[in-house]
């Protein structure tokens, strides 16, 4: 099942969140889709491929920092193409 994930934090945290990234790896039952961080700051969005289990271990190492707005999607049009190669 795919999720997207709307992933912001204060402002203040932007170094602490850089750098821990760095670090942090995606769980081996999360595939991640896509990826692209918002260019003004303080926000990634992301659509994973996985389960209830994957998505709750994809987030839970940022829970003290990160507000997460999470929805399933289905993919439609140019993306549902991309996404059966």
């Amino acid at each position: 099942m795919y999720f997207m994930n709307i992933c912001t934090w204060d402002p203040k945290d932007e170094t602490e969140i850089r750098e821990r990234r760095e670090r942090w790896k995606w769980p081996d039952e999360v595939n991640v889709v896509f990826e692209f961080v918002d260019l003004q700051g303080g926000r990634v969005i992301n659509v994973l491929d996985t389960d209830a289990k994957g998505l709750i271990a994809s987030r839970s190492a940022w829970l003290d920092m990160v507000k997460f707005e999470t929805f399933p999607v289905y993919p439609i049009g140019t993306s549902k193409a991309l996404l059966k190669k």
